[in-house]
């Protein structure tokens, strides 16, 4: 594979990433389910996904639990290429997290996680997460674990 080729697939990369938290933050589903391809596993330490369609239904059951706002802040991107077709990341998410609506005081971290990622190249020529684990780093105490958890 080129130079060229490499970069590309950088930036589809990058932005599928910024579309993840993004589409998460902003309750926008069926973006957010479309940014998976249709076989994908999403796990967040008990808590496992497995299809787009399963996915979807985990975050509609979010949004259709009452307003909360959230923001999710990615960070140290790094991307492994293995071909033309299939490349793997690992990431940084910090999360502010609260029931209800804006403005909120203070502004206090819910979340820091370890994303681990597979990513394919579908037939329609856009990349999707073929695979996201979630890993907690650091929680804050009011945090009881991931949404659609058994608890």
């Amino acid at each position: 594979m080129d130079e060229l080729a490499e970069i590309r697939i950088r930036l589809a990369l990058q932005d599928l990433n910024a579309a993840f938290t993004h589409s998460l933050d902003h309750d926008q589903i069926d973006a957010l389910a479309d940014l998976f391809t249709e076989d994908a596993l999403y796990t967040h330490g008990e808590r496992r996904s497995e299809g787009r369609a399963a996915i979807r239904a985990l975050f509609a059951a979010r949004t259709a639990a009452g307003p909360r706002t959230t923001r999710h802040l990615a960070t140290g991107l790094m991307l492994q290429i293995n071909s033309e077709s299939a490349a793997s990341g690992a990431s940084v998410c910090l999360t502010f997290a609260s029931d209800g609506l804006p403005p909120f005081r203070p502004a206090t971290p819910y979340l820091v996680a370890d994303f681990s990622d597979r990513y394919q190249l579908c037939a329609d020529g856009r990349w999707r997460i073929a695979a996201r684990d979630i890993r907690r780093i650091f929680a804050a105490a009011g945090n009881p674990g991931p949404v659609g958890s058994v608890r």
